[in-house]
């Protein structure tokens, strides 16, 4: 199952450590400091989901980089408007004349507001940036969806929804053996090609004949919220994007009582962090990213929540 750990404690820099199911595959939402994880955690970080470039969420990337120099794989980081003249300019930053043997590869992805842009910086080539293309694709993802949705938070800034491939229950009481043609009744379902044919035990069978021998399970899915006004426009935007989500995760910087600081930081409340898990329809909310002002209230703030969205947490750990 989807295991997430918060990797700093609630008041601290944000950034959420997703190890994906049956994989040592690792990855990030949001980039802050990275000090408290393992070398071997820092090595198998595949993906960074990057909400805003405020330095509490991107002052981890110099860790993650030096941990991954001589790793043979590429580091995708998929980010708002500006994100890739700002990786430039990071990786600018260092002398890189003892590198050319490493295999490493920091590729970018960019939302413009309208489509994702493409860069790759080979660690081989001092990191110079190879020409920016326009891509319909974002990294691969191991089938699992992303959904994103621009927030409020006076510079570009994203939140992130992952949802889980579909997976599926052989029933069986099937009258037919199992064998390759169930992966094949998998693509075809996923793809919602229900006229098509299957070779099954030398039989051709239609798609829709077969489906009632897999019970789809339920997906899981995954959203995090951070650094943006909840007010209902951006509550609505945000059901727009997501839909009905499991589990969120959710910055409450400020309490009610600290609405009038709130708007003027262009944060959210725990209330407002419970309302919008209940327009989400969750099972639980996980609030995080409390504001340094109200440290030692954490009780507060999930009394605060908890009265609208009684599943509430703020352990920062989820085992589904």
């Amino acid at each position: 199952m989807l295991r997430c750990q918060r990797v700093n404690p609630i008041h601290h820099d944000p950034a959420l450590l997703i190890t994906l199911p049956q994989s040592a595959e690792r990855w990030l939402l949001d980039c802050g400091d990275l000090h408290p994880l393992p070398l071997h955690d820092l090595q198998h970080i595949s993906t960074v989901f990057l909400t805003h470039a405020h330095i509490d969420h991107w002052i981890g990337l110099d860790a993650l980089m030096r941990a991954q120099l001589f790793v043979p794989h590429t580091l995708s980081i998929v980010g708002p408007a500006g994100l890739l003249g700002m990786l430039q300019g990071r990786l600018a930053g260092y002398a890189w004349n003892l590198v050319s043997r490493s295999e490493f590869c920091v590729c970018g992805y960019e939302w413009t507001g309208r489509h994702w842009i493409n860069q790759q910086f080979r660690c081989a080539d001092g990191f110079r940036p190879q020409a920016p293309s326009a891509v319909h694709e974002l990294p691969s993802l191991r089938g699992w969806k992303l959904n994103w949705v621009e927030l409020d938070h006076g510079v570009p800034c994203l939140g992130y929804r992952l949802e889980s491939p579909r997976h599926y229950r052989f029933n069986p009481a099937c009258p037919h053996r199992p064998g390759p043609w169930i992966e094949r009744l998998k693509l075809a379902m996923s793809q919602n090609r229900l006229d098509e044919s299957l070779e099954v035990e030398g039989q051709t069978l239609p798609v829709a004949s077969l489906t009632p021998w897999l019970k789809p399970l339920p997906t899981q899915q995954l959203a995090y919220i951070t650094d943006t006004r909840l007010h209902d426009g951006v509550r609505q935007r945000i059901f727009e994007a997501f839909g009905p989500t499991r589990w969120l995760y959710c910055e409450a910087a400020f309490l009610e009582s600290q609405r009038e600081l709130a708007e003027a930081k262009l944060h959210a409340t725990a209330a407002e962090a419970a309302q919008l898990a209940v327009v989400l329809e969750c099972e639980q909310l996980q609030l995080f990213h409390l504001s340094r002002r109200t440290q030692g209230l954490v009780d507060d703030h999930l009394r605060e929540a908890q009265a609208i969205f009684a599943q509430t947490r703020a352990d920062g750990e989820l085992f589904p």
